[in-house]
């Protein structure tokens, strides 16, 4: 076998301290959705609306809930279920933003019945407006 072609020997490194501060995905979403729940608080009150207001309060529980989950088990927090009734408000948040949306897909669809509706009138009266003044002009075409 070639000499050149053989792998060339390994060096090892002595294992050094870490240098980037450790975050658990738990952490950095908790911290997430803290700060999102917050800009959006800061930002409701400027759009406008109760459907701002309901994701904005569902964004808050959602970080609550994470939070509560992700440290219930660890020594410092001392374990319990304080986040059980929160995962409650949470379930009935998302069930009263589901009903919210159901009325809006209820009344958009109807809006777009009305509009077919009205298309379907004014392409009728259109046609019939045509016909009537394709004969007027037979009629004087007929007459010269």
């Amino acid at each position: 076998m070639d000499a050149s072609a053989r792998i060339g020997s390994t060096s090892l490194t002595p294992t050094t301290a870490r240098q980037t501060p450790r975050n658990d995905f738990g952490q950095v979403l908790d911290r997430t959705l803290e700060v999102a729940g917050r800009v959006g608080a800061a930002l409701a009150p400027a759009l406008g609306g109760g459907v701002v207001s309901a994701a904005v309060s569902g964004v808050s529980a959602v970080a609550r809930a994470a939070g509560s989950a992700g440290t219930s088990g660890t020594p410092e927090s001392g374990g319990g279920t304080q986040g059980s009734g929160e995962q409650w408000e949470l379930l009935e948040a998302q069930r009263l933003l589901n009903e919210e949306g159901q009325r809006f897909n209820a009344e958009y669809l109807h809006l777009q019945n009305e509009m077919q509706k009205e298309s379907r009138e004014f392409n009728a009266v259109s046609n019939i407006m045509k016909v009537r003044h394709d004969s007027a002009k037979a009629a004087i075409n007929n007459i010269r």
